[in-house]
């Protein structure tokens, strides 16, 4: 397993913050790596959407757990493997801790580690920012 993560605290409200992440077609906003997000259904586990990288073509994902206003996993097929995108978020007397963390599972993980995995690390601190500020 792959794995890279990034964590953050930030003064915007729990509620705030939860009300951005499950607006699926709004995570281009935040995070860089996407040009377009969408989810067939509610916010939930099991829903599936697409997502479109920049630069790249459209993946399948589905939700895994999601946990109302505490976080939830996207994962997303890749041939012999699987990569999970893992958000949580908990509230603090400052306001609320961010975290993002991706793993990426299976034989090539670290194949995908070496290209896609430092792509997706170099994004994690960015878009937790960004995701704070449109949250403040």
């Amino acid at each position: 397993m792959w794995h890279a993560q990034h964590t953050l605290e930030t003064t915007a409200r729990p509620e705030r913050v939860w009300d951005l992440v499950q607006r699926v077609a709004a995570w281009p906003q935040w995070d860089a790596g996407l040009a377009a997000a969408e989810l067939a259904g509610s916010f939930s586990s099991g829903a599936q959407g697409t997502v479109r990288m920049s630069g790249h073509g459209r993946r399948t994902f589905r939700l895994g757990p999601v946990v109302p206003a505490l976080g939830f996993t996207a994962s997303v097929r890749v041939p012999l493997g699987e990569v999970r995108h893992i958000h949580s978020q908990e509230g603090t007397p400052m306001g609320t801790r961010l975290t993002h963390r991706v793993e990426i599972h299976g034989p090539l993980a670290w194949l995908y580690g070496l290209g896609l995995g430092r792509r997706l690390r170099e994004g994690l601190a960015p878009g937790l920012r960004r995701l704070a500020q449109l949250a403040s």
